[in-house]
């Protein structure tokens, strides 16, 4: 049996992300901290994206592409305050990405994102995903790392198509408010 390239990418990921997540359901530990204020974490992103079935719009413009990509963008949030005693922070997100550039087909993305942020950082996503070869429906998964007052989100997402799927990872920073 032959592992397309997302295989790889989602198999290499995979320790790291199983990690985040059963540390999510730890105790908070030394280096977790408790947010309890208000906490956006907008800011600019970049990454990779795998795409499976190749590029719809280089296809048309009979353009070459490699299926991996790099991306660049800028992630909008704004999180619901529910108060201090609970657990979770029930937030939108908007991603605006481009990727492509180096390759000379840019490929715009809009995708909006219902998550779920624990007060350690880990983050649970779902939402539409609006290119310019159609819709997708993208779930996102990551976290964040704090360095003084500088957050490092990274996130992993995927956005299944009719055929094939895209798969990102990106990361970004932000200053704490």
């Amino acid at each position: 049996m032959r592992y397309g390239p997302w295989f790889v990418v989602a198999a290499a990921l995979m320790p790291s992300l199983s990690s985040r997540i059963a540390s999510a359901q730890d105790a908070v530990g030394t280096r977790a901290e408790i947010i309890t204020g208000p906490d956006d974490r907008a800011g600019p992103r970049f990454g990779v994206a795998v795409l499976t079935r190749g590029s719809e719009t280089a296809r048309k413009e009979l353009k070459s592409f490699s299926p991996v990509t790099s991306l660049f963008g800028w992630q909008f949030e704004h999180p619901f305050d529910m108060g201090s005693e609970v657990p979770l922070r029930v937030m939108t997100e908007l991603v605006f990405l481009v990727g492509g550039l180096e390759q000379n087909v840019p490929l715009p993305s809009a995708t909006w994102l219902l998550a779920l942020r624990k007060t350690n950082g880990f983050e649970l996503g779902v939402g539409p995903t609006l290119t310019l070869s159609g819709t997708q429906i993208a779930v996102a998964a990551g976290f964040t790392e704090q360095y003084g007052i500088v957050n490092v989100p990274i996130n992993v997402a995927v956005a299944p198509a009719r055929t094939g799927a895209a798969i990102s990872v990106t990361a970004g920073f932000n200053l704490r408010r």
